[in-house]
């Protein structure tokens, strides 16, 4: 037991610089898990950081008004948190940055916001969930012929049993009480994938490195290198982390599979007991598939990244360059060793390195701005102002642009008099004024704040022309109108 101690210890004390642990240990923890988890602790797990930037500072004033010392700029924050390990910031597309928590964050950030609303694991629910995994391995994992074939008797046994009960009518549905337990449990479970997408992308990363390492540090031609690295397959892919990831993939992306979780859920938010649910749960159940479908694609694009970049890193022969530094500095580590044992590290050596440095010059050096120099030498003509034409200004936006005010101000007046609209309901009641750019517009709108159903529909509009076009498109529902729309 002491042994067993003191490597905990030992392990713990190594992860005091974990960013997890430094995170729970700094002074504004308070301020910034909030933050973190306002923004990042759901979805989306990714947003740009231009975006993320704003939101920061608007959150800093917050927050200094309620009494929070927080002297540094929103850019300072995010930068120290990047610096940290709080932060990952990666390339988007275009010029843009996305900004997503790290995997250590994460947990740490999850483990911190759970404090508040704690949930017992100690429920009936919980052990049956327990006891019937349990069951089914042991079942499956039985070498025995006829034992297997025991207990799958048992099995169908009791399932018809069952079902002879529902036939005779003489069957109760699950308690409320039990029912809204099941699905904390199932909400609770799927709160954590988020952070788990985010570990198994930290593990793609880790993996790509190390093959790197191993590139590197391989003898040999080009073709030696290949075959040795990658063996004909994907070694990235082939990985437990790769096929673990590539069977959860598929599963999400079935479309069987999707239908049936789309109408479990529809099922499930039409029961009685679902009234009790907050709009936050209802929301993440709608949207739990959308999500997972969103976040698997975008690990399966760093996977594919990684191993596209590991075959160029080969087979463009970049690696000769990495591999040669990494022998340079082999060298120079093996002459200072050699070194070490005639000459005292503190002794002069006599040879001078010029490190890069920055110039200094005195400030009696500098040469004033004489704002002169670039003075015009004709007179500025002055112009009459015209009066603007606010009318024709509108006209100008629109033709480059989306009105998504228009478009939301429509989905909202759709929804004061239908329940559920859909794209198509909200066209009939408000044609599109844009033609195909106002279908885009209630399409993206639909994205972020509706939901998809796995039927289709036809929507209809107007061209510039005057001419009537129809396009198949994914069927989406609007449900409830966010608050932010209605506060623009």
């Amino acid at each position: 037991m002491a042994t067993s101690v003191v490597g905990l210890a030992h392990t713990l004390r190594r992860l005091r610089d974990d960013p997890g642990v430094v995170l729970l240990r700094a002074d504004l923890m308070p301020a910034i898990v909030a933050i973190l988890h306002s923004h990042l602790g759901g979805t989306p797990r990714q947003i740009p950081a231009v975006e993320f930037l704003e939101q920061l500072s608007d959150d800093l004033d917050e927050l200094r008004d309620a009494g929070f010392d927080l002297p540094r700029t929103a850019r300072d924050y995010l930068t120290d948190w990047v610096r940290t390990g709080f932060l990952i910031r990666r390339a988007g597309a275009g010029r843009d940055e996305t900004v997503e928590l790290s995997p250590a964050a994460s947990l740490a950030v999850r483990f911190a916001a759970s404090l508040e609303t704690p949930h017992s694991s100690v429920t009936s629910s919980r052990l049956a969930m327990l006891s019937d995994a349990l069951v089914k391995l042991a079942r499956d994992t039985d070498p025995e012929a006829e034992s297997r074939l025991e207990a799958l008797r048992a099995e169908r046994d009791r399932i018809d049993a069952e079902m002879a009960e529902v036939a005779a009518g003489r069957y109760q549905p699950l308690a409320d009480d039990l029912a809204l337990e099941r699905l904390a449990d199932i909400i609770s479970q799927a709160d954590a994938i988020p952070g788990d997408f985010a570990q198994v992308s930290s593990q793609f990363e880790g993996l790509n490195r190390d093959l790197r390492e191993q590139i590197v540090q391989h003898s040999g031609s080009r073709g030696d290198v290949l075959e040795h690295i990658f063996g004909g397959v994907d070694l990235i892919e082939e990985s437990d982390a790769g096929r673990t990831f590539a069977a959860f993939y598929s599963l999400v992306l079935d479309a069987d599979q999707a239908a049936r979780f789309d109408a479990s859920v529809a099922e499930l938010l039409d029961r009685p007991f679902s009234a009790t649910l907050t709009r936050d749960e209802v929301a993440f159940l709608r949207r739990l598939l959308t999500t997972l479908q969103n976040e698997s694609t975008q690990v399966r694009a760093v996977m594919t990244g990684f191993s596209r970049s590991l075959r160029r890193f080969v087979e463009t022969h970049a690696y000769r360059e990495h591999r040669r530094l990494a022998d340079a500095l082999t060298a120079a580590q093996h002459a200072v060793l050699e070194a070490s044992k005639v000459v005292k590290p503190y002794a002069q050596t006599g040879y001078h390195l010029d490190a890069s440095s920055v110039p200094l010059a005195s400030v009696g050096s500098w040469t004033l701005h004489n704002p002169a120099d670039v003075r015009t030498a004709e007179p500025v003509a002055v112009m009459d102002a015209t009066p603007l034409d606010l009318a024709a200004l509108r006209e100008q936006v629109r033709a480059s642009e989306i009105d998504f005010a228009e478009l939301r101000a429509a989905v909202i007046d759709t929804l004061e008099r239908l329940p559920v609209a859909s794209i198509g309901d909200v066209l009939a009641d408000h044609p599109a004024t844009q033609g195909l750019a106002s279908v885009v517009g209630l399409l993206l709108l639909a994205d972020s704040a509706g939901s998809r159903t796995t039927a289709s529909e036809t929507l209809t509009w107007t061209s510039g022309g005057g001419h009537a076009r129809t396009v198949g498109a994914p069927r989406y529902v609007f449900t409830e109108v966010p608050p932010a729309w209605r506060a623009r």
